[in-house]
């Protein structure tokens, strides 16, 4: 015990606030982004909560750092996978699968974003419309290439597509959790695309 506890103290501290990230990320997605508590995270890392408080001074603090995690990760996987030189289909298609697969690989990061969209009364709401603004925006503009490329008809509310198929996002998760089979998962992901570019559906008024 008395050896952990040393190895523990000579972790430099940005190594040490890392630890407690991942902790805090999988105390949140265990108990909620209302609910989870200093006290939580530091029974994780196996650390005092004084310790805990010492790289998170408040609870506010630490519901910014865990929140920052996640939307620094919707931000990347929405921009990898609909960037970069592939077709509209394509880049659709890519998002909605590494979606699914990461329900399976990184489970905390999804429930605790799955957990933030619901939060509608909770004063981390806004920040969750503002990073929600900047998905719909990446979608909207791959959306808008596939019109400019005639694979999208002209008629298509881009705006309006890009809110349905990212909201698909949350779906796609949620079946990971239900332990759908693949080929569900495959039916699912190609209505979801077909839906967003306005293949067999009519399209709205711009």
């Amino acid at each position: 015990m008395t050896t952990a506890r040393s190895a523990r103290t000579r972790l430099a501290p940005e190594v040490r606030r890392s630890q407690l990230l991942e902790c805090a990320l999988a105390a949140f997605a265990e108990h909620g982004v209302a609910r989870a508590t200093h006290s939580h995270v530091a029974e994780r890392a196996g650390v005092s909560v004084p310790a805990v408080h010492s790289y998170f001074r408040t609870r506010e603090d630490l519901v910014t750092a865990v929140l920052g995690e996640v939307e620094t990760y919707l931000i990347e996987i929405v921009s990898r996978s609909l960037g970069g030189p592939k077709s509209v289909s394509e880049a659709l298609t890519e998002l909605a699968v590494n979606f699914a697969r990461d329900a399976k690989d990184k489970p905390d990061m999804i429930k605790v974003w799955l957990d933030w969209s619901t939060g509608v009364r909770a004063d981390v709401w806004p920040r969750y419309m503002d990073v929600l603004e900047r998905l719909h925006g990446i979608a909207r503009k791959v959306l808008e290439r596939g019109k400019r490329e005639g694979v999208i008809p002209q008629g298509l509310n881009v705006k309006a597509a890009a809110r349905v198929y990212l909201g698909g996002g949350h779906t796609v998760a949620l079946m990971q959790f239900s332990d759908a089979t693949s080929s569900e998962f495959e039916a699912v992901i190609d209505h979801l695309v077909r839906a967003a570019m306005g293949m067999g559906v009519e399209a709205a008024p711009v």
